[in-house]
């Protein structure tokens, strides 16, 4: 669960953190709670812990006991907080390639989490041990002219082994982010990537061991809709497969790995 939302220019909706009751009026304070007790909610509704975005690594004192997974957003992967932060936490932390997709960057933070450090945080010194389970999530990148380059191709899933293998790291896995750049920004076209990814570890014994899950941008009703929309369960920020399509996914996927 996304509670706060990155944004490439700082304008526009930035979650239930900041936006705890309406879309105009932020309230920080209310918007931890909130975003607190839709994780316990959610815990206790279905009985699967939570995954969220490590966005402000300060914040996460407020989520550490409830949630067991983060990932590191393509704007924050190149940052020494989250790196650092992502060292230090006891659960798995998926490093998201950067927007202009620089294969070096990613490795950089997961090498950077893997390893201890000793940095500031919430106005103390800390010791971090590393954390072996940091790992890559591939979302597609943006060239120069402006072009969404995918990255869940057969071969790019192996090139990324081999860079893993290269630099020793622990724990070779690879999230697909089957939205974003790998779809060009067209959430219709999320079940067709995943059929592809199950298709190449199917193929590839590689493939299969260090893939390790697909992260779907799904909600209630398909599509996206404007910050003044009025369906309830429809996205405000990127386009979401609806609940019907992700549970006749879902479905699919445990048919096939």
């Amino acid at each position: 669960m996304y509670t706060a939302k990155p944004r490439t220019n700082g304008y526009g909706y930035k979650g239930i953190l900041h936006y705890p009751e309406t879309s105009t009026h932020s309230d920080l304070v209310k918007g931890l709670r909130a975003a607190r007790n839709l994780h316990l909610r959610v815990a206790g509704e279905s009985g699967l812990t939570t995954a969220d975005e490590l966005l402000y690594p300060e914040a996460f004192a407020y989520f550490q006991d409830i949630v067991s997974y983060l990932a590191i957003g393509a704007r924050s992967v190149e940052d020494q907080q989250h790196r650092f932060v992502s060292s230090g936490v006891d659960c798995p932390v998926g490093m998201k390639n950067p927007t202009n997709g620089n294969p070096d960057t990613l490795f950089y933070s997961i090498f950077a989490a893997q390893h201890g450090h000793k940095f500031i945080y919430r106005d103390r010194e800390v010791k971090s041990s590393g954390n072996p389970l940091a790992h890559a999530i591939i979302r597609g990148y943006e060239n120069i002219m402006g072009e969404y380059v995918p990255n869940y191709q057969y071969e790019q899933l192996l090139k990324i082994g081999e860079r893993y293998r290269k630099q020793k790291l622990k724990n070779p896995f690879i999230i697909c982010d089957v939205n974003h750049a790998n779809s060009g920004k067209d959430y219709s076209r999320e079940p067709m990537i995943i059929y592809d990814v199950l298709e190449s570890r199917r193929r590839s014994e590689e493939i299969r061991m260090i893939v390790r899950g697909v992260m779907i941008e799904s909600f209630i009703e398909a599509g996206r809709q404007e910050i003044s929309g009025t369906v309830y369960g429809k996205s405000v920020t990127d386009g979401c497969l609806g609940w019907n399509e992700t549970e006749e996914l879902l479905h699919y996927i445990a048919e096939h790995v």
